[in-house]
């Protein structure tokens, strides 16, 4: 059973608005003491227990977080569960009910204002509800993984609110945090390759490394060049079409990994900038290689075994994706609800076509 004496010890004290010295003075230990049990790098003796939750005023069970330990694998659960899911309104019923059952756990809590922060329809009006939860987060979370990414769900946040008039945020909050965030070089991915030769997960972490710096690569391509205005249309295509050949020459094989829905979608991002020019025949070849891609995702194992020079023997789980990400169905919503294709073109027999094969 795990214990969250480390974590609430911290967040109770600093409740109290008390430095470690401050509360070493009261219990009668040294603030090293402190220091060391907020870190898990030890427990207070047993018989220290009641007077460190008759000081703060709780039970012992909820210093100790027992409540919190029978939780664990009922909060695991529908984390996972949450983790899957690809749709806003679902999403949003689910870290709403989590969070208003287990306020305190952080690991909900950075969900939380992760969706308000990228997913809010009035993220003006949230923001002092992200704070709050931010400054938490940052005072009493012990976990660095889960305060960088609450560093992430802010700068989201102060970026979408620094585009829009008639509030006070600008770019330099956003930039304030920006600056607070590790290197790259400085991450635990980077370092990845220190592991031996004979370390069984060597080869794996690497692997895992390597697709997530091409799937960064693709985030900056797709926000430097595909989103800018100072682009033109040609440009932009082709920078398009420089990528999609990247991709298929690192996953020659056609499994693309966590890639499937970047390839796919880059497709679709052709179709509708050929359809935009007037070139209804090619915006159609585009739109049904983005129509097989999603068929032949749809029907691929979950586990499947990529044979890219690269990738050769790694595993790929289509549920990293999400388990209830279906492709077939998010390219007919684009198609029919979301690109702006002309009506013209949708008319067309090729286009009902390609929509019949994602039935």
């Amino acid at each position: 059973m795990k214990i969250y004496f480390s974590e609430n010890l911290k967040r109770l004290r600093t409740q109290k608005g008390l430095t470690q010295e401050k509360l070493a003075n009261f219990i009668g230990v040294s603030y090293q003491t402190i220091s060391k049990w907020e870190n898990s790098d030890t427990y207070p003796d047993i018989t220290t227990l009641p007077a460190i939750a008759k000081f703060f005023n709780v039970s012992v069970d909820e210093l100790l977080g027992v409540n919190q330990a029978e939780n664990e694998a009922e909060i695991a659960e529908q984390i996972e569960a949450y983790d899957n899911l690809t749709d806003k309104r679902p999403m949003w019923d689910l870290i709403s009910t989590l969070k208003e059952k287990f306020p305190n756990d952080f690991r909900v809590l950075i969900r939380y204002i992760a969706y308000l922060s990228r997913y809010s329809d009035d993220k003006s009006k949230r923001l002092s509800e992200v704070l709050a939860i931010y400054e938490n987060i940052q005072q009493n979370c012990t976990d660095d993984q889960i305060r960088i990414m609450s560093k992430r769900a802010l700068i989201e946040l102060y970026h979408s609110l620094s585009k829009k008039e008639g509030n006070e945020i600008s770019f330099d909050d956003c930039e304030k945090i920006i600056l607070q965030m590790p290197r790259m070089r400085d991450s635990k991915e980077t370092f990845s390759f220190f592991y031996p030769q004979t370390h069984p997960e060597r080869e794996e972490n690497i692997r895992k490394t390597i697709e997530e710096e091409i799937l960064l690569l693709h985030t900056h391509l797709e926000s430097y060049y595909f989103f800018n205005d100072s682009f033109d249309t040609d440009f932009k295509m082709e920078m398009c079409k420089k990528e999609i050949d990247f991709l298929n020459f690192i996953y020659d094989d056609g499994n693309y990994g966590k890639l499937w829905q970047v390839m796919i979608h880059n497709y679709g991002h052709l179709a509708i900038r050929f359809s935009q020019k007037g070139d209804a025949e090619t915006a159609l070849i585009y739109l049904k290689k983005s129509a097989e891609l999603a068929v032949k995702f749809d029907s691929m194992n979950r586990i499947t075994t990529m044979h890219s020079k690269l990738f050769e023997g790694k595993q790929f789980d289509k549920h990293t994706l999400g388990s209830t990400y279906c492709a077939k169905q998010t390219v007919k919503k684009r198609l029919t609800e979301k690109y702006p294709l002309s009506d013209e073109l949708k008319s067309m027999e090729e286009f009902k076509s390609i929509i019949s094969m994602l039935e």
